[in-house]
């Protein structure tokens, strides 16, 4: 999630925030809904295995944020009443402090990459990793496959030009297939060198972010079709289908999911496949996920068929990744959970909250989502119980590996409703979800 314009029109004339709230509005959720295609003999091979390995502890993943260096330039100082934190490394220590496991990062392609109040850059993404094994944490980096920034509106390209080695034969909208996977596997490879020389341990290698609707510049036109970083620019060489389709046309076909499983997803998987064949050169034991966004949530059938393409693709994951922020659509936590239970079922593997977010008031732009689940009001009570409730019924169940609070540190403008503090001056005070998740785990 990004401080990006939801109120933006896109070509459309729809802003994101309104599509989203269409989506939640209009649609029914039916994420439980079988496919009918089943696995081809080396997937089932493949799916089987991991079915064998054993599952990590739940990931507490409440972690520092690409907004964390601005707060402290801000001046910004965060507390629980005991602790003070003044420094990126603090703040990690008193998060470990209530239960955090792990330490994320998200990483564009570009060394730098500042994007509003986020610092997403390769060099920054490092620093982490160093900071991690300091704290003898596990590291999760997010490799985004885009040059600064992209997610469910917006899928940009990523950018070579710091790695020599990888040398493409023109723009990359003009690539073929075979010439992007060729660059992301040796991307895969000369980023999990650099990460592991460092000496941190990788839990969990999680490529790109909010990707159901493409990964890597090989996307659909989507909310967002220009910043001053990105101008969209369709894939032909792909599939020239794919720039004839946005997603706003897609929410009205009857088959999308059939258009996605022939234009769209088996190059998502292929590129995919192809970062971690390059990550397993170096880490031969390594995991691998990725994450859809919220709205997927809302589309009927939308994530079994999306994991199963990936899978066709050949690329396979340990646990699957979505972003889950409730307040955008309203209805019970029960819904989610059902969904949730359908894919852990159909494919034997967790679900990951790779994004999860509950605020404590109303939301306002660029996020104004304000449709609460029934029984948990939009205070700092009914944030704390959602994150222990989900927590302890996804441990309970083996049905969630983990939940990553998004930006907990991130409590200034209109996301600090979602944050886990409340800011009065240059002190930002904790909310009783800092503990949320560690009490879950205790309860159940």
């Amino acid at each position: 999630m990004s401080e990006n314009n939801e109120d933006a029109p896109t070509a459309s004339g729809i802003t994101r925030r309104g599509f989203t709230a269409m989506v939640g509005a209009g649609l029914a959720l039916g994420a439980t809904d079988a496919i009918t295609r089943g696995p081809s003999a080396r997937a089932a091979a493949q799916q089987d295995d991991l079915r064998r390995r054993p599952s990590p502890a739940f990931r507490n993943a409440m972690s520092i944020s690409p907004f964390t260096d601005t707060m402290f330039r801000r001046g910004l100082t965060f507390t629980d009443g005991n602790r003070t934190a003044r420094s990126a490394e603090a703040l990690q220590r008193l998060f470990v402090a209530h239960g955090a496991s792990e330490l994320y990062a998200r990483i564009a392609t570009s060394r730098f990459a500042q994007q509003d109040d986020a610092e997403h850059g390769f060099l920054a993404g490092l620093d982490k990793a160093r900071l991690a094994r300091r704290l003898g944490l596990p590291f999760n980096p997010e490799l985004g496959l885009w040059k600064i920034y992209g997610d469910v509106s917006h899928q940009p390209a990523p950018d070579f030009s710091n790695y020599p080695k990888i040398r493409l034969t023109g723009p990359w909208s003009t690539l073929t297939l075979a010439q992007m996977t060729d660059a992301l596997r040796q991307y895969g490879t000369e980023v999990a060198q650099q990460v592991l020389r460092t000496g941190v341990d990788v839990n969990v290698w999680d490529l790109g972010n909010e990707v159901e609707f493409g990964v890597a510049g090989v996307a659909l036109r989507s909310f967002t079709e220009s910043t001053d970083y990105f101008a969209y620019a369709a894939p032909n060489n792909v599939d020239p289908e794919i720039g004839r389709v946005s997603v706003v046309d897609l929410f009205s076909m009857p088959d999308r999911n059939a258009f996605l499983e022939q234009h769209l997803w088996p190059y998502v998987g292929a590129l995919f496949a192809a970062v971690a064949d390059g990550i397993r050169r170096v880490d031969r034991h390594a995991r691998f996920t990725t994450h859809t966004s919220t709205v997927s949530l809302q589309l009927p059938g939308l994530l079994p068929a999306f994991w199963q393409a990936m899978s066709n693709a050949g690329f396979e994951v340990d646990e699957f990744g979505v972003s889950y922020y409730p307040t955008s659509s309203g209805g019970t936590l029960a819904t989610f959970q059902a969904t949730a239970t359908a894919l852990t079922a159909q494919f034997g593997r967790p679900v990951f909250i790779a994004e999860g977010g509950y605020p404590t008031g109303t939301m306002d732009a660029p996020f104004a989502w304000n449709s609460p689940l029934v029984g948990y009001p939009q205070d700092e009570d009914g944030q704390s119980r959602f994150y222990r409730d989900v927590t302890a019924w996804g441990r309970t169940t083996g049905v969630l590996s983990g939940i990553r609070p998004w930006a907990p540190d991130y409590s200034v403008g209109g996301w600090q409703p979602m944050s886990f503090f409340t800011p009065n001056g240059t002190r930002a005070s904790a909310k009783p979800a800092l503990g949320a998740i560690a009490s879950g785990l205790r309860s159940a």
